[in-house]
């Protein structure tokens, strides 16, 4: 052990850690050990300073509006309206040549309300007609729309069905069954001129002339989806690109025989995301 080393010793055992040698090595340890606490401390407070510069600059993420409105539940059996002669909050429409449509209510005992069914008396002599029935009180974007149909077959562009996201009489989707062919197909309106959207054959429910359509729609992940299905079976889906807020209703083609009844509209929400957006 040197002279040094020993004297460092010294330091630690006995009296000797009062001689000056001692004393200036204790001085030179202390003031090492102050500055590195003082860069320590200097360093840990420009940390949270450059955090909260950067919260104090940056944006909150935009709230979610939550409705505080029930979500929308409509039947229409068409007996309380029996008194009536047209269905109130609903408008008639016919889009290309052909009569004013007549919608009535009238008795049919097989109906499956057992009383009265909405009919409508008109035919269209062409194919561009089109018979419109738009509900004015029922507004949403994703529903759930159900309804029974009476089809008589008619000719083969004789077609009955349901329309949703209806901004007027003029501009809707639509999905159509055609009971001469067996088959459903799905129109898009824009400005009273159809767009064929998919069309698909179907096997109807035999023993009964009425006969029931489904169309529900939703929001998987990032896109809307619209499910069709006819006496209980799965037809077809599709995809709008342009899928708002609209109004039911219903719509007629060619000369068959159609009824409606047990018209209900469900507005979906579980489907809808409350979350606010993610940040990336």
């Amino acid at each position: 052990m040197n002279s040094s080393q020993s004297q460092r010793y010294n330091c630690t055992r006995f009296a000797h850690r009062f001689s000056p040698f001692c004393l200036s090595a204790l001085y030179k340890v202390s003031a090492r050990l102050v500055l590195s606490t003082t860069v320590i401390a200097f360093f840990l407070g420009m940390a949270p300073m450059g955090l909260a510069e950067e919260i104090e600059e940056g944006k909150e993420l935009p709230r979610r509006v939550l409705r505080h409105t029930p979500p929308i539940f409509e039947e229409w059996t068409f007996e309380k309206f029996s008194h009536e002669t047209f269905p109130p909050g609903f408008s008639s429409n016919t889009l290309g040549p052909g009569k004013p449509g007549e919608w009535v209510l009238v008795e049919q005992q097989d109906a499956p309300s057992r009383s009265h069914v909405l009919q409508q008396q008109v035919p269209c002599s062409s194919e561009s007609c089109y018979q419109v029935l738009i509900s004015q009180n029922v507004r949403a974007k994703y529903m759930d729309l159900s309804v029974g149909m009476y089809s008589a077959m008619g000719t083969p562009n004789s077609g009955a069905g349901l329309i949703f996201n209806a901004q007027n009489h003029k501009n809707f989707i639509t999905v159509l069954v055609y009971p001469s062919t067996n088959t459903v197909k799905a129109f898009q309106f824009i400005d009273g001129v159809p767009t064929l959207l998919k069309e698909q054959t179907v096997v109807p429910k035999k023993g009964s002339m009425w006969h029931f359509m489904r169309i529900h729609l939703t929001s998987i992940v990032s896109h809307e989806v619209v499910e069709v299905s006819f006496d209980n079976q799965f037809v077809m889906s599709l995809e709008p690109k342009s899928l708002v807020s609209g109004n039911p209703g219903l719509i007629t083609t060619g000369d068959g025989t159609f009824a409606f009844d047990n018209l209900r509209v469900v507005e979906i929400t579980t489907g809808i995301p409350i979350s606010r957006p993610p940040a990336y």
